[in-house]
């Protein structure tokens, strides 16, 4: 093992790039963003039916009107959530109310 000024210093980099990454992938994972996806409707009505069941059951919702090759259709979601932990417990609670579940990652 070699020794001496030009030693340290790689050392010194190598270690930092390390540090680097890591702190990135802790980054990562940190700022991981869930979101349930409850249906996509084209019928407005239905999305505000679906939104009044979750919502009457305590899961505050959000609904995003998207443009796709069908037409428009409206998104009932729930979150966003950084656990993934919690994120299934909220998909468990709402499938037990009969609504499909989508789990997807932002």
């Amino acid at each position: 093992v070699a020794s001496g000024p030009g030693t340290e210093t790689v050392l010194s980099a190598s270690s930092a790039k390390a540090t680097t990454v890591a702190s990135e992938e802790q980054k990562a994972l940190t700022e991981a963003r869930f979101v349930v996806q409850v249906g996509a409707f084209a019928d407005p009505a239905r999305a505000t039916e679906t939104r009044a069941k979750l919502e009457k059951a305590g899961i505050k919702t959000y609904a995003q009107v998207v443009q796709t090759k069908e037409g428009e259709r409206t998104r009932v979601r729930v979150g966003p959530f950084s656990d993934k932990t919690e994120v299934g417990k909220v998909a468990e609670k709402i499938k037990k109310l009969d609504l499909p579940v989508t789990i997807l990652a932002l």
